[in-house]
């Protein structure tokens, strides 16, 4: 008896600790994922969204039958009114709910691809790519300030980087490698881009749903006005932010059309136009890799002259040889060139801002990027259908440009 008594407790404390360690509430806190995750697993799948359909959105409206000057103007028309209403809604940045905003701009996109697959009219496609771009820079805004409601460390801005990188590459190899095997020709096409794409967003939408963690209100009436006129009364960053609008032009000539210019005027497969461009990208972070170890004590002045003298020399040389081979040089120059010196060459201005006013100088700077991108694509239609070397003829000019700018920039900065 006094066995089975005591076989008898050891079951019972045995089942016991069994229950406490199956408790319903530890296991739901076992299974629940964390907001870090939710936000970067969001992240994840709206970046490999943004990367089939940025890359692919060219090639589709070509299948639609519009013209390279057509497809040029939606893209500048779309990325200026992303700018001006991003900036507008940085005005109000106070008084709204970056989540609310950030989940009606998903919404938006969602319901924006769903009518480019289902209607057929040109104004509507029109309307309907506008919003996806504007969508597009609302989510990249609001982004980093949501994100920093979890937390500002380094290690979680390198997962956000990374996440973001790897996302849109893989969006744009795997897209490319569909497009171009044969069997993928025939079931896959740019709208089955644009399905992937939306299906992408609705799932980045429902992990967004998931996540709870927001700054609250800020009650105070701060006045961005009058910090945006105090930062603006500033000479060095007034030609900064000069420099970043000629900068982003040059960016739109030469990157606002990209798999346009590799398809249609240089000749490669979609596929291959796909690889060919990570491939760049890979290479230009190992160049800038090397250049962060290696080129710390390198002063801004040669920095620009690196950076945009040598993206200038090759892209006149371009324009005078009127060769593919040379074309195709001057891409890989400015992928390359595009990633090194960042830390100086912007960094360098970047960081003077006070940080009560750096989200505003992001808001205005990134305000003047995008109209500059949208002029730089506008002018990229205008060029291109002349002669690709024109295209380079026009990009080496305001690179050139550039570089003057940079260097006066960097003389009064050195007064001061």
């Amino acid at each position: 008896g006094k066995i089975f008594y005591n076989y008898s407790c050891t079951k019972i404390i045995k089942r016991e600790a069994m229950f406490k360690f199956f408790d319903k509430r530890k296991f739901r806190k076992f299974l629940r994922i964390k907001q870090e995750d939710v936000i970067l697993i969001a992240l994840g799948f709206m970046s490999f969204s943004c990367g089939v359909w940025a890359n692919y959105r060219q090639l589709w409206l070509q299948s639609e039958g519009f013209s390279v000057t057509q497809i040029s103007s939606i893209l500048s028309a779309a990325l200026i009114c992303s700018a001006v209403i991003s900036f507008v809604l940085s005005l109000f940045s106070t008084k709204i709910r970056v989540k609310s905003v950030m989940l009606l701009a998903l919404i938006f996109r969602c319901l924006a691809m769903m009518c480019l697959l289902l209607v057929d009219q040109i104004y509507v496609i029109k309307v309907c790519v506008l919003l996806t771009i504007m969508c597009e820079v609302i989510f990249s805004i609001a982004y980093y300030p949501l994100l920093t409601y979890v937390g500002k460390s380094d290690e979680l801005y390198r997962k956000k980087s990374l996440i973001d990188y790897l996302s849109k590459d893989a969006a744009i190899v795997s897209c490319g490698l569909l497009i171009g095997v044969t069997v993928g020709r025939v079931v896959f096409d740019y709208n089955s881009c644009l399905f992937i794409s939306m299906i992408s967003c609705i799932v980045s939408l429902c992990f967004f749903l998931l996540y709870h963690k927001e700054k609250p209100k800020n009650k105070e009436n701060n006045s961005l006005i009058k910090n945006s006129v105090k930062i603006l009364k500033n000479k060095v960053n007034i030609w900064f932010l000069i420099s970043q609008l000629v900068v982003n032009i040059s960016y739109g000539i030469i990157y606002g059309l990209m798999m346009l210019m590799l398809t249609k005027y240089i000749g490669f497969e979609v596929s291959f136009a796909s690889v060919f461009i990570i491939i760049c990208n890979l290479i230009g972070s190992f160049v800038c890799s090397l250049f962060n170890k290696f080129g710390k004590k390198i002063p801004v002045w040669i920095s620009i002259l690196i950076k945009f003298g040598l993206r200038s020399g090759v892209f006149f040389l371009a324009f005078a040889c009127n060769n593919t081979f040379v074309f195709i040089i001057g891409v890989i120059t400015y992928f390359i060139t595009s990633r090194i010196l960042e830390d100086k060459v912007t960094g360098t201005y970047l960081n003077r801002i006070s940080k009560d006013n750096q989200f505003l100088f992001g808001n205005i700077r990134y305000f003047i990027c995008c109209t500059g991108e949208g002029i730089g694509v506008y002018l990229a239609g205008l060029f291109i259908v002349k002669s690709l070397g024109t295209l380079f003829l026009g990009a080496a000019i305001s690179t050139m440009i550039q570089v003057l700018i940079m260097l006066n920039l960097e003389r009064i900065r050195n007064r001061k």
